[in-house]
């Protein structure tokens, strides 16, 4: 007779058995029939647990009572055994796999929701590079599809350095900016923000204009946003694609441009000037 070794335990594991299960397996294969007492110190059961092990040897059908008078166990046979793991492993696998495809079921449309969130504030961009920031918002401008709503306050870039270099955006974008009024004084100003208009800009004029703003198609607002602590005159330029955030931006742009001039009349001479 072979005495089983540590690979028939591993291979009895690999199936499903306990440790304790796979020992009291075996050490009822080298007998034709054993109490409890006997498998226990067999196999190196704790008494306390060794019932415990039988009965579920039993109820997987891995071994059968014989005997009650005294209380006896035999084994199944290795084949038979073999055969109802791997049944049962595979019945195991069927259900897991099955659960898991219903999970991923479930799962993808969480997936494929998530794709269009990341971070929480992805939809907002923070620029401190004035030089970016002027590059950005053209960009914004330039991919404009309907219009685009401008507040112009100091300090402002430098103007094109001839007219015939100034543009604007194609007429199918309805294009409409306020200027502040100081912007009149900069040399050359009032002469560009004429070819804007000539162009087909709507240009008007308000006083004292509280923040540099830009408006796009109703989704996306950038504005300056001037350090209140730093001695220099830093700037942070902030873009938000918000529609919300839009609205109520256009709703003050609304408000400014309908109390605003005309660019012809804010720089006609005063009367008695």
């Amino acid at each position: 007779m072979t005495a089983p070794t540590d690979a028939d335990r591993a291979a009895l594991q690999g199936l499903g058995l306990t440790q304790y299960e796979s020992s009291g397996y075996l050490a009822l294969l080298g007998r034709e029939h054993a109490t409890p007492t006997e498998v226990a110190r067999l196999a190196g059961i704790p008494r306390p647990r060794v019932y415990d092990v039988l009965a579920s040897l039993t109820d997987r059908r891995l071994a059968r009572v014989v005997g009650d008078k005294p209380l006896r166990y035999a084994a199944e046979s290795p084949e038979l055994v073999t055969e109802r793991l791997i049944g049962q492993r595979q019945q195991d696998a069927a259900r897991a796999a099955a659960a898991a495809r219903e999970s991923a079921d479930r799962l993808a449309s969480l997936f494929h929701l998530g794709q269009g969130h990341g971070d929480p504030l992805d939809y907002v961009e923070v620029l401190r590079d004035s030089r970016e920031a002027g590059r950005r918002v053209q960009e914004l401008w330039n991919a404009a599809e309907r219009e685009v709503l401008v507040l112009v306050r100091p300090p402002y870039l430098a103007p094109p350095s001839s007219l015939e270099e100034a543009t604007v955006l194609p007429l199918t974008v309805r294009q409409r900016a306020i200027y502040d009024r100081s912007l009149l004084d900069v040399p050359r100003m009032p002469e560009v923000l004429r070819r804007y208009a000539e162009l087909g800009e709507e240009v008007r004029i308000a006083d004292d204009l509280p923040i540099k703003l830009s408006v796009i198609d109703g989704r996306t607002v950038a504005f300056n946003m001037p350090d209140p602590v730093a001695a220099d005159p830093s700037v942070t330029t902030v873009v938000i694609h918000h529609e919300m955030l839009a609205a109520t931006l256009a709703i003050a742009f609304e408000s400014i441009w309908a109390g605003a001039v005309h660019l012809d009349d804010a720089a006609a001479p005063s009367v008695g000037g």
